[in-house]
């Protein structure tokens, strides 16, 4: 009964008209997954957002799956939805990686979707004797309730945060690649930091210390020729998580210009957060309209001997819009830097946009070197007063 309510106002709300009209598109800043749309009739921009979004991997609640390890539990619905909205952004960055090495293989698509596939023939039991080497469904759902259970003693079905599902993923990830995946890494952090960016693609010591003498050294040198005395290793493609709140209890709006400029970056990959403790996969923006793709709608679930025949439930042809005054402030950006040259693009572009706002306005710290930090005091109130060190 509650699976049968839950779809009907899903549909509901999916029969509504776009709430995005003609006039809107005329002049309006439209950015989706690092693609910026302009100079063109609004027919044809809302086609190309058609397009761009139909593609996506929409990844649902599924129903009738394997009991969830520790549980009696066989659908995700009423819980999942940040998980699945982490599946998404993933699922999103592995697609743009494998795609533009131009070596992907005819089935990349299937090999993709079944990695995703819940029905994964109790493959997590695995994770306990660390063979996971023919693992074919490596970021299923039932991977991401055993590693959370395991790593980080969470409940099974429970709720999941931003960063707790990003955790996850990235520990899957690290204990098996999806094929052509071997040369990502994934960056989660609340700040953006050059030298920590720059060390994890390179596969450095992340205190290099020729990076950071360099730049204090000279602050306005090319970033792309800082550190040309370590023995480079072969560098790998970073998928880069900034994980922030951009207010308390509801979002500041005073923060609302700069995360649009991040949004309308070209390494742009999406946004995880939501609205009144519904999670949403946010693709890109329309003026100060977001455009997203909601999980919460409960499909069959899918193995690997179904995907086929199903694929069509993993893609969403009604283009959802949210209003971005009224998402929830616990977010998470997605962005991927293929080489040294995009992370090079990336954080120049990170600077000029930091540039142009007070310091009130910015929900991150941006630096080129990670700080030094050290504690100067207590203050009335018994709070540490914490000094950076000025970069």
């Amino acid at each position: 009964m509650f699976q049968s309510l839950l779809n009907l106002k899903y549909s509901w709300q999916q029969s509504t008209k776009d709430d995005i009209n003609n006039k809107e598109l005329v002049d309006a800043a439209i950015s989706i997954l690092g693609f910026s749309i302009k100079n063109l009739p609004s027919e044809k921009k809302k086609e190309i957002i058609q397009q761009i979004y139909s593609r996506t991997i929409w990844l649902t609640y599924r129903k009738n799956f394997p009991q969830i390890l520790n549980s009696q539990q066989t659908t995700d619905a009423g819980w999942g939805c940040m998980l699945r909205s982490g599946q998404m952004i993933w699922a999103q960055i592995l697609r743009v990686h494998i795609r533009q090495k131009k070596q992907h293989s005819k089935d990349y698509q299937y090999k993709l979707l079944c990695a995703f596939s819940d029905d994964d023939d109790d493959e997590h039991k695995k994770m306990f004797t660390d063979n996971l080497k023919f693992c074919l469904s490596p970021y299923s759902l039932q991977k991401i309730e055993a590693i959370s259970q395991i790593k980080f003693s969470k409940k099974p079905c429970q709720w999941y945060s931003p960063d707790q599902i990003l955790n996850a993923l990235e520990l899957l990830h690290q204990q098996k690649q999806l094929e052509g995946s071997e040369d990502l890494k994934i960056s989660i952090s609340d700040s953006i930091f050059y030298d920590k960016l720059y060390s994890e693609m390179y596969g450095l010591n992340q205190d290099c210390e020729h990076i950071v003498n360099e730049i204090k050294q000279d602050k306005t040198k090319e970033i792309s020729k800082i550190c040309n005395i370590c023995e480079k290793k072969q560098p790998k493609a970073l998928a880069i998580f900034l994980q922030t709140r951009i207010g308390l209890d509801e979002i500041n709006k005073e923060y609302l210009p700069f995360l649009n400029e991040l949004i309308d970056l070209p390494q742009f990959q999406g946004i995880i957060g939501g609205k009144d403790d519904k999670a949403y996969y946010i693709l890109g923006r329309v003026n100060k309209k977001l455009i997203y793709l909601d999980p919460h709608y409960i499909q069959e679930h899918i193995n690997r001997g179904n995907v086929v025949m199903l694929k069509d439930t993993f893609f969403c042809k009604d283009v959802k819009y949210i209003n971005e005054e009224t998402i929830s402030p616990s977010i998470a950006f997605g962005f991927y830097c293929q080489n040294q040259m995009e992370l090079d693009k990336f954080f120049n572009s990170l600077e000029q946009i930091k540039k142009n706002y007070d310091k009130e306005k910015i929900f991150c710290y941006i630096s080129r070197i990670t700080p030094n930090s050290y504690i100067i005091g207590i203050d009335e109130n018994d709070v540490l007063i914490i000094q950076d060190e000025d970069i």
